[in-house]
């Protein structure tokens, strides 16, 4: 009897028609706000995020391996592998095109605004979608109140519940929208970018701090002077 009465339950609190009310039209009402391609690259952001996220050991090992090549054959020369880390493998092409403080510095500063700017754009979207998600779910309540006229006939008891029913569920399926998917995924974007955002960081420090060291321990190039013995 109680395991007839909690499936009766599940089936009452699943309405399709509203839930699908509240999620299309927080989709669309998101999309014309933020617009369609940075909606496009927030659920790219929350799809990477069943993904494994920066990977340190291979970007160190790119980078110990650009650092050999450097040591080996010259900056001017070398043509190491670059890391999968697009923002450090920006750095490595720099300090192979130009090895100097102010332009090593320069990719740094606009590798990690990028960075910023894509987290922030990717976590304002669902943050967003949080905010709309509730109104939409209010909006199908008024709309299924707007069913209760004057309902004749020998089913007009049952038409006035499914629409007190479909009122019901569309601010209820607005606020687990909201609470259960939205905000948590604006949350979780924003920690997964912090955390590569760090991760990066150190390994750029590491790799210009080699670089720094293995430029100084290298003895300049003495000039060649004509006619002494």
């Amino acid at each position: 009897m109680a395991v007839t009465t909690t499936a009766a339950t599940s089936v009452g609190l699943l309405d399709p028609a509203a839930l699908s009310l509240v999620v299309v039209g927080t989709a669309l009402a998101t999309a014309a706000r933020c617009g369609w391609r940075e909606s496009a690259a927030a659920l790219r952001a929350a799809a990477l995020l069943l993904r494994r996220g920066f990977d340190a050991e291979a970007n160190r090992k790119a980078l110990a391996h650009a650092l050999a090549a450097i040591a080996r054959e010259g900056a001017r020369r070398a043509d190491p592998a670059l890391p999968p880390d697009p923002a450090l493998a920006q750095l490595v092409e720099t300090s192979l095109r130009e090895a100097t403080p102010a332009a090593l510095a320069t990719a740094r500063r606009a590798a990690r605004s990028e960075a910023q700017a894509g987290m922030a754009g990717s976590a304002q979207v669902f943050a967003l979608a949080g905010e709309l998600a509730p109104v939409w779910g209010l909006i199908g309540t008024l709309y299924g109140l707007a069913q209760l006229g004057a309902p004749s006939g020998g089913g007009a008891t049952a038409t006035i519940m499914a629409a007190m029913a479909s009122a019901v569920h569309t601010t209820l399926y607005g606020a687990l929208l909201a609470h259960l998917v939205c905000h948590p995924l604006a949350a979780a974007i924003t920690r997964r970018a912090r955390a590569e955002q760090r991760a990066r960081a150190a390994l750029a420090d590491w790799f210009l701090g080699q670089l720094a060291r293995r430029t100084l321990a290298t003895p300049p190039a003495r000039a060649h002077l004509r006619g002494v013995a």
